[in-house]
């Protein structure tokens, strides 16, 4: 094995892409997408939205924006998962 390191799981969309990485099971399950958005692959991480106090104005507004189901589609197509409702 060459370098390896921990990835999001949108590398799944690099591999597509022909990006030379190689995505590893663990605990037996493959590290792909569906499984992260299922549960079932045992380490995955949320996206940490922070700020140095608590957010007004526009940042407020953007982490909304970005915890809405207005983004769902967006965020899928770059291949992370969404939260769940």
């Amino acid at each position: 094995m060459r370098n390896p390191g921990y990835v999001s799981i949108a590398a799944e969309h690099m591999i597509v892409r022909g990006m030379p990485l190689k995505l590893l099971p663990m605990a037996g399950v493959d590290a792909t997408i569906a499984n992260v958005n299922q549960g079932t692959f045992p380490l995955s991480r949320p996206l940490n939205l922070v700020t140095n106090r608590l957010p007004a104005g526009l940042k407020k507004d953007f982490i909304d924006f970005a915890r809405s189901e207005n983004v769902r589609d967006l965020v899928q197509q770059e291949s992370f998962v969404p939260i769940q409702p």
